[in-house]
């Protein structure tokens, strides 16, 4: 399973590949966005500086993820070896929340990077529809 999230960062890493290629095409706004302006920002992307912007900014939230999913996962491998632990019915149980933590920073992982995945794709249809137009 864990090779599965590695191999969803890796992509993510990929995918970002073009925008540092491209960067002279279409520059994107130097400034990131903020947590608060995503929502917004999906809502009015229409440009492919939009949408790579909102994939840069998911792309992050993937790294965070995937940094914080690690250290949940290394929690319950260290937890694990206690068999007490493990089999502790008295809450709070660090063990069973270790892994409560993992299985949310794991969706959030997926989450971000098919976001991701989809505001890049969706730039560069922006970038050769307009490249065809010309």
């Amino acid at each position: 399973m864990r090779i599965q999230f590695k191999t969803i960062l890796a992509a993510a890493i990929v995918a970002s590949v073009p925008l540092h290629l491209g960067a002279n095409n279409q520059r994107p706004s130097s400034e990131p966005l903020a947590a608060k302006e995503v929502r917004k920002a999906e809502a009015q992307a229409k440009t492919a500086a939009d949408h790579l912007k909102l994939a840069a900014w998911y792309r992050s939230e993937t790294l965070q993820a995937q940094a914080s999913l690690t250290e949940q996962e290394d929690l319950v491998k260290h937890l694990g070896q206690n068999p007490e632990m493990v089999a502790r019915t008295k809450t709070p149980n660090p063990y069973w929340n270790a892994q409560a933590w993992a299985r949310i920073y794991r969706e959030k992982l997926q989450k971000a990077a098919k976001l991701a995945a989809v505001h890049q794709k969706m730039a560069e249809s922006l970038r050769s529809g307009a490249g065809s137009n010309q």
